[in-house]
């Protein structure tokens, strides 16, 4: 358009010549960057090669018959050729390079530039048949043409260069919802979007039907509220308060109720978006249940480690201490025996050899039992169970311990029938009785009683029990009398050593089976022990 106003300034003689350059230069710039502007729009190279001629060759005519052949008609014919070929190969791209998207009103431009090629094609050929070109004012077709095309034609492709713009945008920013829709449904985390003010669900992923169980019929219409999604109200509070001051929430470890009520752990994460000039939340929360319980069962695993690192530290402090007493009497009685011996009658030597008998036999069941302990410690211990008779295994374990029950006159009594069988390990079973029996004889006065006997519990336990008359043990004893504490540690009635290793061992061996293991008792009173085993 400035180039066809340029005309205007035509009368003053002193600036023809500059009138005219500027004047055809501007009008056949414009086609070339129209050319250009398409061929960017399309997302192609310029032709240079093609462009370079055309500039080239319209330039040269320009110039030449300007100012060295002043020739009107020529220069014309030229300026309307360089407008018609920029026409036709801005049409050319329109009609090939066009997105398939776009294609109709690409369509409709190349159609326009094509009629906008033509006319000034027209125009050529009639120059160079001879038309005089004295008068542009004259009234005629070829003098009208230039400007219908500038007033029509211009306008026309403006109109269908805006629809086609349009339609771009149009095409890519549904292809952009649509890639963000395929991102927002591909994620495997939970992702939803809400009303910021009320919690209403606009749309939701298929993560989150996966990992909450609510389909997009379920949440129609709805509110994070009325699903009732969230286990602790407070939590949606403080997320929500958190993005109205800061306008993101990140890494928010809240606990989620599933449709079938089943209860997650959600790691979530959210930011303030705005839709419609609403404020929105959108979401993403990634479900850590199982991470949370591995987490717990790491931790109770340490937590287990550390109590029976504290309990072995114990224990050992309690067994040196207890192993250091019969040592000790064992090497006094040496001790005096190698210094006294040639002075000493038969009677004080017997009298040091059962003394010294008695500490070894100490030492030896503490051996024994620290042996076993170990064992079960380090998984070393094998678990054969088998089909046993009860009452022989009972009996059976009754044998080591007869001669001490006869020392301090204790009657042992056993009512378990003969006809009850159980699968069990027989050695882990002998030990907890004979262990159980020793600590009976050990804390039953001279002339007591003790009895074994049994009976069915819940038709799928065999439970045995080991009552005595005894000194009894304390409530404070109660708690600790299964774990290493020295505080459970003492003397017989008659002074026989304990460092409460056999009950340990007990408890071991009796949940290796899945049973259990407890004391009734009451001080001065007496005890029993009672242990179940599965029939």
């Amino acid at each position: 358009m400035v180039g066809f106003g340029v005309i205007l300034f035509r009368d003053v003689p002193s600036l023809v010549p500059f009138i005219i350059v500027v004047q055809n230069s501007m009008i056949v710039a414009g086609t070339v960057f129209i050319y250009a502007g398409v061929k960017q729009f399309f997302d192609k190279k310029v032709n240079l090669q093609i462009l370079i001629a055309v500039v080239t060759v319209f330039f040269a005519g320009l110039l030449f018959f300007l100012f060295i052949m002043n020739d009107i008609r020529i220069r014309s014919a030229f300026i309307n050729a360089a407008i018609a070929c920029m026409a036709f190969l801005t049409a050319y791209s329109l009609f090939f390079d066009r997105f398939p998207s776009i294609a109709a009103t690409a369509n409709f431009n190349a159609a326009v530039f094509i009629i906008h090629g033509s006319l000034f094609t027209y125009r050529t050929a009639v120059i160079c048949t001879g038309h005089p070109m004295d008068d542009i004012f004259t009234p005629s077709l070829f003098n009208y043409i230039p400007f219908i095309d500038a007033l029509i034609v211009s306008l026309l492709w403006t109109f269908g260069f805006i629809i086609m713009v349009n339609n771009r945008l149009h095409v890519e920013v549904s292809e952009a919802k649509k890639q963000l829709q395929k991102i927002f449904n591909t994620s495997p985390d939970a992702a939803v979007i809400t009303r910021l003010s009320d919690g209403q669900i606009v749309d939701i992923n298929d993560g989150y039907t996966t990992i909450t169980g609510f389909t997009r019929q379920d949440i129609a219409g709805k509110s994070t509220r009325e699903i009732n999604i969230w286990k602790n109200s407070e939590d949606r509070k403080n997320v929500v308060g958190q993005i109205k001051e800061t306008g993101h929430c990140e890494n928010y470890e809240a606990q989620f109720v599933r449709k079938d009520g089943v209860e997650i752990t959600g790691l979530m994460s959210a930011k303030l978006i705005i839709l419609q000039d609403v404020p929105h939340i959108i979401s993403i929360s990634r479900d850590i249940t199982e991470r949370k319980k591995t987490e717990a069962e790491i931790q109770s695993k340490n937590e287990e480690l550390q109590r029976l690192n504290i309990e072995k530290d114990k224990f050992f402090s309690i067994l040196a201490h207890d192993l250091r007493g019969p040592f000790n009497a064992f090497l006094g009685f040496t001790r005096i025996m190698a210094e006294e011996l040639p002075s000493m009658t038969l009677v004080e030597i017997q009298k040091i050899a059962v003394s010294m008998r008695k500490s070894a036999i100490n030492l030896y069941r503490l051996l024994d039992n620290l042996l076993e302990w170990s064992r079960v410690q380090r998984g070393v211990l094998g678990f054969n169970p088998v089909v046993l008779t009860v009452r022989t295994v009972v009996n059976k374990s009754l044998e080591p311990v007869m001669e001490s029950s006869i020392k301090k006159e204790i009657m042992i009594a056993c009512d378990i029938p003969e006809d009850i069988t159980i699968t069990a390990d027989a050695h882990m079973f002998e030990t907890v009785i004979r262990n159980l029996v020793t600590n009976a004889i050990k804390y039953t006065e001279r002339g007591g009683a003790i009895n074994i006997s049994s009976k069915f519990s819940n038709n799928d336990f065999l439970e045995i029990s080991i009552r005595d008359n005894g000194i009894g043990i304390s409530p404070q004893m109660h708690k600790s009398i299964f774990f290493p504490d020295s505080s459970t540690n003492r003397p017989g009635t008659e002074g026989e050593p304990s460092t409460g290793l056999g009950l340990i061992i007990c408890k071991e061996f009796v949940e290796k089976h899945g049973g259990h293991i407890w004391v009734e008792s009451e001080e001065g009173a007496g005890s029993t022990f009672h242990f179940t085993l599965k029939k």
